[in-house]
């Protein structure tokens, strides 16, 4: 599935940095375009918006205990209880700016809730809808974090850098960036910021601030716009919520589908995938090896049944049902010597006698199709139960029907 990754501008009507990925891991072309002339993400691939991290603001907050977060029909709740917590945090009016709660927010925790102008964000998202892009997620470019990471980013007119794991805590900070000759010396503010990092922490860095990077004296590898806007679509964090809904049951299929390429793609799941591998072969070859014992079992009692059947009865030229063949058999012969099978009338009656309680007599007998139809009444309940167990063991079924028992031949094979 493709994804185009598309940086939102700071003003509406420019220009978008984007990245088009195939496979999510690699971005196969990237530019600036106007709306009008961003490529297509395809058929069945996906838009991710990413926010840069000017137009983010952040806040730590406190969930009340017993709220719901995952409801959709208490959303309005939810946002105005943010309302309230953030009130006197915020630049501007709650009802102008758009919420989001980081992933796997729970109430009674800190959460990071992330804030942005509304009116500019739907501003872009309508630009974008009009021209054919449906975004589908939005995500920022960076967001807190207790990784200890830097960023170098920008251009040299306007050079940023942010830092996240601060002191191990999760955290986010940026500040300007030094973008002078590599003989000057980082800010105290900078410097300040550095010392609550490890020393080897890695510091990506925009090709075009490289130079600057390297006065940090940390670890510098270079990563294109593009490239960050793929680590960005990579992340849980979705900012569409609330009352920005990107569509219902089609973003439930694209996050599944992102979920998907995810396992199946990228380097982190090689050793699950390897695993579920192994797992479904060892099922598919555990169950051809207990379906061929199984089937060698019952070739083995067929056989033998062949073998019963041709001992006993020399004079069948040809064994096609062996269990049906003996008992035809077995008929012929109780025919020939004149004894009775079990379903004849006279053992049937003897068994009738046995199964009936002390006194009891039928007042009728019926005997069809092998089968003894006695005819009872004033029978508590319990007695047909303890007729079957009388007859347990018997060769012969008892059941009833109304105030009949119906008493029948066992079926063997």
């Amino acid at each position: 599935m493709s994804t185009l990754i598309l940086y939102l501008p700071a003003q509406a009507g420019g220009d978008y940095a984007y990245a088009l990925s195939s496979d999510g891991l690699n971005v196969d072309r990237h530019g600036h375009a106007s709306a009008a002339l961003l490529p297509a993400a395809g058929r069945a691939g996906q838009i991710v918006a990413v926010l840069p991290h000017q137009a983010l603001s952040w806040h730590l907050v406190t969930l009340p205990q017993g709220l719901s977060l995952s409801s959709r029909r208490h959303q309005p709740k939810l946002r105005a209880v943010l309302e309230g917590l953030l009130e006197e945090r915020l630049l501007d009016e709650p009802v102008h700016l758009h919420l989001a709660l980081q992933p796997g927010a729970r109430a009674g925790q800190p959460c990071w809730v992330a804030a942005c102008d509304k009116p500019w964000l739907l501003q872009h998202l309508k630009a974008l809808e009009a021209e054919g892009h449906s975004v589908g997620r939005i995500v920022p470019a960076c967001a807190p974090s207790a990784q200890a990471q830097l960023w170098a980013m920008g251009s040299p007119e306007s050079a940023w850098l942010l830092a996240t794991g601060l002191g191990g805590r999760e955290s986010l900070a940026c500040l300007p960036l030094n973008t002078g000759h590599a003989e000057h010396t980082a800010p105290l503010a900078t410097q300040a910021l550095l010392q609550d990092l490890p020393p080897e922490t890695p510091l990506l860095a925009d090709p075009a601030l490289a130079a600057s990077a390297e006065t940090l004296n940390h670890p510098v590898s270079l990563q294109t716009e593009a490239q960050r806007g793929l680590a960005a679509a990579a992340q849980a964090w979705d900012l569409a919520q609330f009352d920005l809904d990107l569509g219902g049951q089609s973003r439930a299929l694209r996050r599944l589908l992102e979920g998907w390429q995810s396992f199946w793609r990228t380097p982190q799941w090689r050793a699950a995938r390897w695993g579920a591998v192994l797992a479904l072969l060892t099922q598919v070859i555990g169950l051809n090896a207990w379906a061929w014992k199984e089937n060698r079992a019952i070739a083995a009692k067929q056989q033998q049944v062949r073998a019963t059947l041709s001992s006993s009865f020399p004079q069948i030229p040809v064994i096609v049902d062996a269990p049906l063949q003996m008992q035809r058999e077995l008929a012929l012969l109780r025919q020939s010597s004149g004894a009775l099978a079990t379903d004849d009338l006279e053992p049937m009656l003897t068994a009738a006698a046995q199964a009936l309680p002390a006194g009891q007599v039928a007042q009728s007998l019926d005997y069809q199709e092998r089968k003894l139809r006695l005819q009872l009444a004033n029978l508590p309940p319990e007695a047909l139960e303890q007729a079957r167990e009388r007859l347990a063991g018997s060769g012969y079924r008892l059941d009833s029907e109304g105030s009949d028992w119906l008493l029948s031949a066992e079926s063997r094979p």
